[in-house]
């Protein structure tokens, strides 16, 4: 089935050219200027002000559109009750224009960065590999409510030697952000808009990922994985469009052990498992054509809930080490253990072709035509949440509660009246 509508292209421009018309040059304003608000930052070269940064400082990027002219670097740790952000004021008013590998890197602990929209402006597609890079020990980032678009791995991270030990980024938040690409990826480099390996208790909550295409190598992508040895990772409420604005490639969606960790760059050199204990739960994956919604690989332990997957081949499960549990589901396809991986199956709906029951999909209304059909008989996970409004979704399969609060559709309206705010 195929789901790139007019109707969400239209929403979606609305969304770009209001955060495009905003922005405008505030050059004539202070490098950096201590407020009440916090410090304001208003020229190309921000390396200096966040290398000063001190626990509790709020940077607050004077509106407009910045080139940097180098790579700043997140080192300072904030502090639980004292952490350093790093902002818009308003959403939609500062662009920053990436031209090198990476627009920031992060290696404190502690740092919140929200309303930046970062974009790649590379040539050469091997470049403009990450907006954010997270590594090292920098536990407790938190990445909200920004846009990120035209890079590889828009949001990446993964370990670094310190005191003869490889540390990971744990506990690290990403949520509500809008990751995609204008055009396919003219790169052999690994295509994906989130790209986690190694850490802890990750959480990936109310995402929009579209539009992924690696067009050379082995053209391969995902969506976001989490590897590499890693633990406890959630995947929540996240929209995913493989394909959106444009086709082609091998476009997955959600997945725990992407395509698998040189042992060197796993936790304690270990990749026996990919991931353990992880939860994808509540999440919309539409319109991977050519490849599976889920991929788990390497992945023990594993609970796939009331997710609504539509549109593609269905769900993998591989390799010895993977085992997950499936309850509430709604998934178009099939689910398939491969290499001896194994998994059990709850109250789901599992078909070839959902289209009786979704007829209107093609215009992403995901209205049933018999809500009855999607009743279960009793609660499996409590904290299974409806996509809509994120309250506990009850006694439903699938990632929506009924009567519906929303569709797609309503969903990215939301998202656009959010960021006019």
């Amino acid at each position: 089935m195929r789901f790139i509508t007019t109707v969400l292209v239209c929403f979606l421009l609305v969304f770009l050219n209001s955060i495009e018309t905003k922005a405008h040059s505030d050059e004539a304003q202070p490098n950096q200027t201590h407020l009440q608000a916090g410090i304001l930052l208003s020229t190309n070269d921000w390396l200096i002000p966040l290398q000063k940064a001190q626990p509790g400082d709020v940077f607050t990027v004077m509106p407009g559109t910045y080139t940097l002219e180098r790579i700043p670097k997140l080192e300072t740790d904030g502090t639980i009750s004292a952490p350093i952000t790093l902002k818009a004021q308003t959403p939609g008013t500062v662009k920053m224009r990436v031209r090198s590998h990476s627009g920031l890197y992060i290696s404190g602990k502690y740092w919140i960065i929200e309303n930046l929209d970062m974009e790649g402006v590379c040539s050469n597609h091997n470049e403009c590999q990450h907006a954010i890079h997270i590594t090292g020990d920098a536990d407790n980032v938190i990445i909200r409510n920004n846009r990120f678009k035209d890079f590889n791995a828009a949001i990446k991270s993964n370990g670094k030697i310190l005191n003869g030990r490889r540390e990971f980024p744990d506990r690290i938040r990403i949520e509500r952000n809008y990751i995609y690409n204008d055009h396919p990826r003219q790169t052999g480099y690994p295509v994906t808009p989130i790209d986690v390996v190694g850490g802890s208790q990750w959480i990936l909550r109310e995402n929009f990922i579209a539009d992924f295409h690696k067009a050379q190598g082995d053209k391969i992508s995902y969506a976001a994985f989490l590897k590499g040895n890693s633990d406890q990772g959630l995947f929540e409420r996240n929209l995913i469009i493989c394909e959106w604005k444009h086709k082609g490639g091998i476009r997955l969606g959600l997945s725990f052990g992407g395509g698998g960790t040189e042992k060197k760059f796993c936790k304690n050199q270990n990749c026996d498992i990919e991931h353990y204990g992880g939860i994808i739960r509540s999440n919309v994956i539409l319109n991977c054509p050519a490849d599976v919604g889920v991929y788990l690989n390497k992945a023990a332990n594993t609970k796939i809930v009331n997710n609504t997957i539509l549109g593609t081949t269905g769900v993998d499960v591989r390799f010895q080490t993977s085992f997950a549990k499936f309850d509430n589901n709604i998934i178009e396809g099939r689910i398939k253990d491969r290499d001896k991986a194994k998994h059990r199956s709850g109250s789901n709906i599992i078909q070839p072709s959902l289209s009786s029951l979704f007829p209107k999909a093609s215009s992403l209304d995901l209205t049933p035509s018999s809500p009855n059909e999607l009743r279960k008989t009793f609660v499996t996970d409590k904290r299974a949440k409806d996509f809509c409004t994120g309250k506990p979704i009850g006694e439903f399969i699938g990632a929506f509660a009924y009567p519906m609060n929303c569709n797609v559709r309503n969903k990215l309206m939301d998202a656009v009246h959010y960021e006019d705010d």
